[in-house]
């Protein structure tokens, strides 16, 4: 996986998606659907407020080691844990705004190169940071009033899904674009050297997430033009979701 950002820049991109996220969730209704299936906002903010509680204590136990997985793996562990994290979101009874300030704390001052144990796997302290990131920039698209992301927290998010694409979908026939954040290349076949790509797929940052995360269908994005995809490689469908 290509170098991310700092520790401390995904810190404060997280603190400042974080500040949006409370705003938004004591503004709404708590019984009002979001976009995940069968949860409430009331739902959305308990999970929330569960990750965020348990990054927090994460990073108490954090300590040196060997991490043995990165972010493709935790993405490709994520299906797996989709009904334990179903049952802790409806189990949990802690609200994002009570459990940002503890976490804030918990992670100020602990080495990002040291170690933590989630049910993905073992993890740099700094990629854990980034995985409740890219979850709080999903989730608060997921509200019935979506969340416009903070810039620089929807930035890291775009780039890390885009490198958990190329890991995913390896090779060098198409280009993905996601500007004005990111373009990889991903996808076996013929290598392009020079000149105009002959596979190019080009989206918005919030539809790249969208489609990451199953939120938005590849042929539904096709079709109303948030995807412009061109080439007889340029479908990334198999690969979609990235997140699930």
């Amino acid at each position: 996986m290509a170098k991310g950002p700092s520790y401390d820049v995904l810190r404060a991109a997280l603190d400042a998606q974080w500040e949006l996220l409370v705003a938004a969730l004591t503004a709404a209704d708590p019984a009002a659907p979001t976009r995940c299936a069968g949860w409430a906002v009331r739902d959305v903010d308990a999970h929330l407020g569960s990750i965020t509680a348990g990054l927090g204590r994460l990073a108490a136990l954090a300590g040196p080691g060997r991490p043995d997985t990165d972010v493709a793996g935790w993405a490709a562990a994520l299906p797996a844990l989709a009904g334990l994290i179903a049952e802790d979101a409806r189990g949990a009874d802690t609200r994002l705004a009570d459990a940002v300030p503890a976490t804030q704390a918990a992670l100020a001052g602990v080495d990002p190169e040291y170690v933590v144990e989630q049910r993905t796997g073992s993890h740099r302290l700094a990629d854990a940071v980034l995985f409740r990131l890219i979850e709080a920039v999903v989730h608060g698209l997921d509200l019935p009033e979506p969340v416009a992301p903070d810039r620089r927290a929807l930035q890291i998010a775009v780039r890390a899904l885009a490198q958990i694409l190329a890991a995913r979908a390896p090779g060098r026939s198409v280009e993905v674009r996601i500007p004005p954040h990111a373009a990889v290349q991903a996808v076996e076949g013929p290598r392009h050297t020079r000149g105009t790509p002959p596979n190019v797929v080009e989206c918005d940052p919030v539809a790249f997430v969208e489609l990451a995360t199953g939120r938005l269908a590849w042929a539904d994005a096709v079709a109303d033009g948030r995807v412009r995809a061109s080439g007889e490689r340029a479908d990334l469908s198999p690969w979609l979701p990235l997140l699930s």
